[in-house]
């Protein structure tokens, strides 16, 4: 498994991902909403990303985004915010993961921060934020896995979701 730039090679696996979370209303992260992904999606938000990656899309933190592959089956994706805002700080951490539905515990999720990690280090970075939803056990146990400090305990308003507590945790680099 590799983390990747996004690549339009992997468009049909990516769509296929982001149908499984909302089709199992998977609350955690939430990828793009696949009715909004067309034939002509990744070219029209090309852009964009390439934008956020300089910390030019407003109200939005300088961030990188990579897919998760192994081989030629799209797995997850890696998010990385480079910069602790206040809304890094108290909505999104620097550190966002997932891994699609299909392919949950086979490890992938922990080779997913090894790399994320790596690349985190890459970027000049001394410290990563997480911020975990309080049930999300699975993502916990792999942060604590790699040293992950818990800092707090924090109740965020998720909109329709409605009030979560979640945790704040450290990994230091």
């Amino acid at each position: 498994m590799e983390l990747i730039k996004r690549d339009p090679a992997y468009m049909q696996g990516y769509k296929e991902y982001c149908r499984e979370f909302y089709e199992n209303n998977i609350v955690w992260f939430k990828p793009t909403n696949p009715n909004r992904i067309d034939d002509d999606w990744f070219e029209r938000t090309f852009d964009w990303y390439a934008k956020k990656e300089l910390g030019l899309v407003p109200d939005f933190p300088k961030g990188f985004h990579y897919w998760a592959v192994d081989g030629d089956k799209f797995i997850g994706e890696f998010q990385l915010r480079t910069e602790l805002t206040e809304e890094v700080m108290t909505n999104y951490g620097s550190i966002g993961y997932s891994v699609r539905t299909g392919e949950q515990g086979k490890g992938y999720g922990k080779e997913i921060i090894r790399q994320g990690l790596d690349i985190a280090g890459n970027y000049g970075l001394k410290k990563v934020l997480f911020i975990i939803n309080e049930k999300n056990t699975v993502s916990i146990h792999i942060c604590e896995l790699f040293g992950g400090v818990l800092m707090d305990r924090i109740v965020i308003d998720r909109g329709d979701e409605g009030e979560q507590t979640e945790r704040r945790y450290w990994i230091y680099l």
